[in-house]
Parts: C-alpha cells; sequence; structure tokens
C-alpha cells in the first residue's frame, strides 16, 4: 500500500511539475512577430536599429520575411483572414490599394503613437493605413573631375548639353524622368501632376528630354548608376541619393550630388488585418516609428526619418547633407504613385517608343 501511495504521489508530482513548467516564463515559447521587410543593406541595418532594440526591450521576438515588394502572398491570404506577416514595410502604392480592399488595418496614430503626434510627421508620410518611416530620394549625380571649374545646380543644367557636356544617366522608364523635365523648366512641384495629367502634358515632358536624347543611357537598378559614372560613361546620371551619401567602397571617380529638386518616396509601417497580434503588431509599429529608432536608422541608411524631431537626434555631421534636411526639401516632389498607378502603362509605352526614336 505504502508502495502505491508513494508511486501515485511521485505521478501527482511529475505532473504538477510539467504544468509548472509548461506555463513558466523560461520555459514557454517567448511572443513573436513576423516582420516583412526588404533584404541587403536596408535589411541589415533595421535588424541594427529597430529590430533588435524591440526585442530587447519588450521580449518580442522578431521573425523576419524579405518579400522583394512582392506582396501577392499577403493579398491572397489576408482576405481570408490569415496573413502571413503581422507587421509589414511597404511602399505607398501597395499600401494604398490594399488599404482600400481592407488588407490592411486602418491605424490611429495619435492613439498608438501619443497625443499630437501626426504633426511631428512630414506631410505625406502618414496613410490611414500606415505610419511612414524612411524617406528617399532620386537626385543627380555627377563626376565632379568634369565639373570641377563649374558644377552643376539646377535640374536645368542636367537638360544644358551645351554648358555642362557629357552622356546623361535616365531611369529606364517614364517614372521620375517626366517629372523632372518638368520640374526643369521652373514649373512647381505642386503643379507637376495636374500638367501630366492634361492633354498635351506628356508631350511637353518629352520635348525637354529630347534635348538629351541623344547622349541618353538608360540604367535600371539601384547600383548602376554609381557605375555608370565610375566607367565614364556618364557626366551626369539620375540616382538613389542614399547610394552616394554614404561612404563608398571602391569609387573611382569624385562624384558630387545635386540635390535640387529632389523627387521622393516613403516606406511605411502597415499591419494585415485579421492578424492574430494586433497589440503587438501596434506595439512595434510604435516603437519603429519613434524618433530615437528613425534616427537611429537614418544614421546607417542615409535616409530622411519621416518624423522632424527624429531629424534633431541624427548626428549632426550627417544633417546637412540628408535627403530630408530643409535645404534640399523644401522644393522636393513626392512621387504620385497614384498617377503612376493610374497612367503609368500608356505613358511607359510612349516613353518606350521615344527611347527608340
Amino acid at each position: 500500500m505504502a508502495v502505491v501511495l508513494r508511486n501515485r504521489f511521485l505521478l501527482n508530482f511529475c505532473a504538477g511539475v510539467a504544468a509548472v513548467l509548461a506555463f513558466s516564463p523560461v520555459w514557454a515559447q517567448s511572443p513573436e512577430i513576423k516582420v516583412a521587410t526588404w533584404g541587403g543593406f536596408y535589411g541589415e541595418a533595421l535588424q541594427d536599429a529597430v529590430f533588435k532594440p524591440f526585442t530587447k526591450a519588450t521580449g518580442i521576438s522578431v521573425r523576419i520575411y524579405h518579400h522583394g515588394s512582392n506582396y501577392l502572398p499577403l493579398m491572397a491570404e489576408a482576405h481570408r483572414g490569415d496573413p502571413p506577416w503581422t507587421v509589414v514595410d511597404i511602399e505607398r502604392a501597395p499600401l494604398t490599394e490594399g488599404c482600400a480592399e481592407g488588407v490592411f488595418e486602418k491605424l490611429d496614430v495619435e492613439l498608438m503613437l501619443g497625443k499630437s503626434a501626426s504633426a511631428d510627421f512630414l506631410p505625406g508620410t502618414l496613410h490611414p493605413c500606415g505610419v511612414g518611416a524612411m524617406i528617399w530620394t532620386q537626385a543627380v549625380a555627377y563626376d565632379a573631375t568634369a565639373f570641377k571649374d563649374r558644377p552643376p545646380r539646377t535640374l536645368a543644367d542636367f537638360f544644358d548639353l551645351n554648358a555642362f557636356p557629357g552622356k546623361r544617366g535616365l531611369f529606364a522608364e517614364a517614372e521620375g524622368n517626366l517629372e523632372i523635365a518638368l520640374l526643369s523648366e521652373g514649373i512647381p512641384p505642386e503643379d507637376v501632376y495636374d500638367i501630366l495629367r492634361k492633354p498635351g502634358g506628356v508631350d511637353q515632358a518629352l520635348a525637354v528630354l529630347d534635348r538629351i536624347r541623344p547622349a541618353a543611357e538608360f540604367w535600371r537598378g539601384g547600383g548602376e548608376p554609381e557605375n555608370l559614372l565610375n566607367n565614364g560613361r556618364v557626366a551626369m546620371t539620375t540616382a538613389y541619393t542614399a547610394r552616394f551619401l554614404r561612404p563608398r567602397q571602391g569609387a573611382r571617380r569624385p562624384v558630387g550630388m545635386m540635390q535640387s529638386n529632389q523627387l521622393w518616396r516613403a516606406t511605411y509601417w502597415a499591419i494585415p488585418s485579421g492578424t492574430g497580434r494586433l497589440v503587438d503588431a501596434q506595439r512595434f509599429v510604435s516603437f519603429a516609428t519613434d524618433p530615437e529608432r528613425l534616427a537611429a536608422l537614418s544614421a546607417r541608411l542615409w535616409f530622411g526619418p519621416a518624423r522632424k524631431s527624429a531629424f534633431d537626434a541624427v548626428p549632426p555631421n550627417m544633417k546637412e547633407d540628408l535627403p530630408t534636411a530643409r535645404r534640399h526639401f523644401h522644393d522636393a516632389l513626392q512621387i504620385d504613385t497614384g498617377f503612376w498607378a493610374e497612367f503609368g502603362a500608356q505613358i511607359n509605352a510612349r516613353f518606350r517608343a521615344w527611347k527608340g526614336s
């Protein structure tokens, strides 16, 4: 009888220990969110500036997925109420499309980030379904040796082959090229898309581009403009600004940046509808868009932070070169993704014909 009681005690004891261990913070599976973003240098910077500090501060681990701008898995699964990711790092065009289709949660910035937080964000960096994080820009990079006596100052100089001779690098699609063509004519940024929507607006932009068509070299990948300059194939090129602001390994030619009338886009944090970790997702978005985190990310990427207070926290030696510095950003133009979603196909068909002319 004593043996039976002792065995029963041991069984009950073991069962009790197992129950305690199952709910112990040491043994229980730690909470986790799934964050989809881009890879490469950008993803590495996020890891150091946002993901690791978030886990350290909250105990919530971050599983990273690289979407490569392919949001189809999200769009498909979100309609079934089972999104594959908890939080998504996304651009404005797919964010707007997904928001209209109910793919993303509507976000209350004041509730998530604090009263009056929305006033701290630069215009165009808040969205009903997304909170802005980073601003990246396109400007003009040029061979500093070729123009050491008289560097280009405006987009009008980019289109002037007589005063500034040499080949020109252009993005291989219409987006961005039509905008800088009109801006070079002195058209205010706020009027550019109104003109492009009007009959003859695209013709007006292409007529400006005609001036440099014989000298044009076309690029697609973000690293190509640097190669074009390094190899002496162009004297000036449109380019993604941050690639030339960051320390450049293996650069063979000194390069200058002309940041007048930049074109800019923003990244946004969004939360897929139906996520089972809504509170954790909101907590992450709040953390990732905190001024201190945005400043830390800007310092690694040389992108501009979406919040004004974050710019104040950026290292002093970087501030004046960042794309959101006042001297660069006051005449910048935000790419209208809605315009390109509506008219992009037909305009690009015309642009391809222009390239082949």
